[in-house]
């Protein structure tokens, strides 16, 4: 059997290793190793200016005057929603509409978005503003007076500009011989005040697949681009459908989401941009990406189900294993347009997607100074859907500032669940779970549907599907399920205090009758609350506060047997470790 690698994937494809025969997929990840920062901006979504996103009925715009809570006439439970879930930047007026979006006459109209109120959209939400402007050499004093608005009189710290959009077609079927002279001389124009400003300036191409263009480009002009654009969507808005696919359409989306499609294109792409620039300077911006499959009937908004939530966790996957070489990746598109975060009727009812949860689950992955772990070694089960054979599970993790491991899984089976053993090289001497999530439904097509309660939303998994020993986590994933564990290390310690050995000061056992027992060696001069959790840390069972000196803490009552969550907490420290009762 044949092994491909390459030093951008690191989860071994279907085709690399035949290895059903194996009882359970393994993978180590390497978490000392982990040194490239994850962008926020990878969880960033297109907001064009398209269907019901911005205005309209039904739409985030809804007036200063409307009964519905907004701000400055935004709907407001839109910005509480991409807060939630961590969206991390916003492409506006396009998409397509940036190529003719007149920004000069549109900073603050009354019954519309326009400049001013898009950027405090992007203030109210945290999302970095993604600016795509006009695309020929005619339009850069245009985009330059843009900029300037932006950043001098709305003072807004801009970071990313693009020249034109998808300048192949709808940005005026150019071919790359007429786009380097039309983005040169945007270059020329605007250079000095964007390195000042430190903006980055992004470029276009041509559509996805056709890379001679993009060689050419870099190789021409690379030392004047920041960024390249590119769109790649799972494209059948003609004949998948969004509210009910078929089997055969939902192995091949999670098929193309992964290996068949999204990962060798990248892969392509970033090959080329190595070559030219080994440095990694020139960023790959993926500004469009999603599952673009037939609309409800009012143009542009889909159901969005279990299939979806299960691609874009897919597609996420690719995307942050490239946090080196790619900075934005924006879902198209934010809110009541293919493949939503959210979505609103036009009645006003607003119902948070899938993916909404996928995109909430995933946070960990780019906060806190969250940084790539990589994989050092895999063995993935592979699965057989709709006659092609492709990896069963995908995985991810993280590190963040506080030690913190987040791994993420997605197991795309619709009949068995997957085991996978998680190995973590790493210099802490153990690890305890902090919490076990999952995103799943009833069936492929299970959705959150108007007025109705939610099918699909995050879940604590059962405690009866994980569980660690030392660096090794043994997780079961349901079928069709996307699934994010976090691991916590021993907690360090201050000297003198009952923090000196961390974690390890503490002896915690089941006791009787349904009891847990907490004692330890170690005296400590100020009280510490002792909590017993659920064992993914959402429900408290019983709480007490004890002084250590002697004789240890009685906490719980008759508690059943499973596994259970203790914490310890002080003025300066918080300890978590799990303990297991019996009977």
């Amino acid at each position: 059997m044949s092994f491909r690698k390459t030093k951008h994937y690191f989860i071994v494809f279907a085709a690399m290793m035949a290895i059903n025969g194996y009882s359970q997929s393994t993978i180590t990840f390497n978490v000392d190793g982990a040194t490239t920062v994850i962008p926020k901006e990878i969880y960033g979504v297109l907001m064009e200016r398209l269907g019901r996103q911005w205005s309209g009925q039904g739409a985030i715009f809804v007036g200063t005057n409307s009964t519905i809570e907004n701000v400055n006439g935004m709907r407001k439970d839109v910005i509480d929603g991409f807060k939630e879930c961590g969206v991390g930047a916003a492409e506006w007026p396009g998409g397509c509409a940036a190529n003719g979006y007149n920004w000069s006459v549109n900073k603050k109209p009354s019954n519309d978005v326009g400049v001013d109120r898009f950027i405090q959209f992007c203030q109210l939400t945290g999302a970095e503003a993604v600016i795509a402007g006009k695309p020929t050499g005619g339009d850069a004093a245009s985009n330059l007076a843009f900029c300037q608005y932006i950043v001098d009189s709305l003072k807004y710290p801009l970071k990313y500009f693009k020249v034109g959009n998808e300048v192949w077609g709808c940005g005026g079927n150019q071919k790359v011989d007429t786009y380097i002279p039309n983005y040169t001389a945007n270059y020329n124009k605007m250079h000095d005040y964007f390195v000042a400003n430190k903006i980055s300036m992004v470029a276009g191409t041509d559509l996805i697949g056709n890379n001679a263009w993009l060689d050419k480009m870099v190789q021409t002009i690379g030392s004047q681009i920041d960024g390249v654009e590119v769109h790649d969507y799972l494209y059948f808005p003609g004949s998948y459908s969004s509210s009910n696919p078929t089997t055969a359409q939902y192995w091949d989306i999670v098929n193309r989401a992964y290996q068949k499609q999204i990962a060798p294109r990248d892969d392509e792409i970033i090959r080329i941009l190595d070559q030219r620039d080994p440095q990694k300077r020139i960023k790959l911006i993926e500004d469009e990406w999603g599952d673009w499959l037939q609309n409800l009937g009012d143009g542009w908004m889909q159901q969005n189900t279990v299939m979806d939530a299960l691609s874009a966790g897919e597609q996420l996957h690719v995307f942050m294993k490239i946090a080196d070489r790619l900075q934005i990746a924006c879902l198209a598109q934010g809110v009541s347009v293919i493949h939503s975060l959210i979505n609103i009727n036009s009645s006003g009812v607003f119902v948070k997607t899938p993916t909404f949860y996928v995109f909430k689950m995933f946070k960990p992955h780019h906060v806190n100074n969250a940084k790539l772990v990589p994989v050092t070694a895999s063995n993935i089960q592979t699965v057989n859907g709709g006659g092609s054979t492709m990896a069963a599970v995908t995985a991810f993790a993280s590190v963040d500032s506080t030690g913190v491991v987040s791994v993420s899984f997605t197991n795309v089976d619709l009949t068995d669940t997957r085991k996978v053993n998680v190995t973590l090289t790493s210099s802490k001497p153990s690890y305890t779970i902090k919490s076990a999530e999952v995103v799943t439904g009833s069936a492929i097509n299970s959705c959150n549907d108007f007025g109705v309660a939610e099918q699909v939303n995050i879940k604590p998994l059962e405690a009866s599907n994980y569980s660690i020993s030392g660096k090794t986590l043994s997780v079961t994933l349901p079928t069709k399920s996307i699934v994010m564990v976090r691991l916590e290390p021993p907690t360090s310690v201050r000297n003198g205090s009952i923090m000196k050995y961390g974690a390890e000061s503490f002896i915690i056992k089941a006791g009787s009758h349904g009891t847990v027992s907490i004692s330890s060696p170690v005296s400590s001069k100020t009280p510490v609350t002792i909590s017993l959790y659920s064992a993914d840390g959402r429900v408290l069972i019983d709480r007490a506060t004890k002084t250590f000196s002697a004789g240890a803490c009685i906490i719980g009552n008759h508690v059943s047997k499973g596994i259970y969550l203790v914490k310890i907490t002080g003025a300066d420290f918080d300890i978590s470790k799990q303990v297991i009762v019996a009977k």
